[in-house]
């Protein structure tokens, strides 16, 4: 009962973190459509949450700036920001919303079983390779179509490798979820804000203040502070493969809100990455005896 009751838990947790997902990349293409660059974004996102976070980054400031905090700061914090800011500035929302999420559970599985020992069951190999399948479509089809955009691909295909060795380092080193959401601000700012003072040019004097409040509020409070929190726990309750696996429904909810927000188009390819990722969370995450009872049947 006990386990059961962790892993509903679990599942509460990875979903609140899917919707506030779904908003973080409406919200960051509204960013990347104004004056403000992947730099600017980054200093918002981990400066607010900074500021927000700084009694508590304080008290456990001893956990904090280690070696293993600073992996994770590096990798979570840094490097996803950059690269995924930078795709926001070169790629559609309907883009990122199925690579972004999309493309985790491929990368979380593959490096939990390299560098965390983690099997995975059949249903959860076939559900990552019907995501793949969909993946594979909207690249060719932008490969084919128009080059366009594929700057912006790669940089959320960078991205998404940058999450996924973040996810299952934090998994094996069993760090508490909010320890981490505090280190991965905190290591960031030390990291990187000094760089963007002193060297980087900034376009925050080019925006309206209600945009910057807007991006602060969403990227430092709720997609940092809260999201974090809340994929970190779930991590912990359900296993990375799963998590990565359920974050996969985001570009089902990014993609229908995306293309009346920004006049996005629907293409072919969309529609099959849409439904392929769409099959492959729902059959990756189904129970092992009810994916036995369908077998059996068939």
């Amino acid at each position: 009962m006990e386990t059961q009751n962790t892993s509903n838990r679990g599942y509460l947790y990875g979903m609140v973190a899917v919707i506030i997902w779904v908003g973080f990349i409406l919200v960051s293409r509204a960013g990347s459509l104004s004056a403000l660059g992947a730099v600017d974004m980054i200093t918002i996102r981990f400066g607010t949450a900074f500021i927000l976070l700084f009694p508590f980054i304080v008290k456990y400031r001893a956990r904090l700036f280690t070696p293993k905090m600073f992996v994770l700061g590096g990798t979570g914090g840094v490097a996803y920001g950059l690269s995924a800011f930078s795709g926001f500035e070169y790629a559609p929302a309907t883009h990122a919303a199925l690579l972004l999420p999309g493309l985790m559970p491929i990368v979380i599985a593959v490096m939990a079983y390299l560098l965390a020992g983690e099997r995975h069951s059949h249903q959860v190999k076939l559900g990552i390779l019907l995501s793949s399948i969909g993946i594979g479509v909207l690249l060719i089809e932008t490969f084919i179509s128009s080059t366009a955009t594929l700057k912006g691909d790669m940089c959320f295909v960078l991205a998404c490798f940058f999450w996924g060795l973040m996810t299952v380092l934090l998994k094996r080193w069993k760090v508490p979820a909010f320890e981490m959401m505090l280190a991965i601000a905190a290591t960031t700012c030390v990291m990187y804000v000094p760089v963007y003072i002193l060297f980087l040019p900034k376009a925050l004097d080019q925006v309206s203040t209600s945009m910057l409040l807007f991006q602060a509020v969403y990227q430092g409070v709720l997609a940092m502070a809260i999201q974090m929190v809340c994929f970190g726990k779930a991590v912990q309750m359900i296993g990375a493969t799963k998590m990565g696996a359920l974050m996969a429904l985001v570009p089902v909810f990014a993609s229908i809100l995306a293309i009346p927000l920004f006049g996005e188009s629907i293409t072919v390819g969309l529609i099959i990455a849409l439904v392929s990722i769409l099959l492959g969370t729902l059959i990756g995450n189904l129970p092992r005896r009810r994916v036995s009872k369908i077998e059996a049947v068939a």
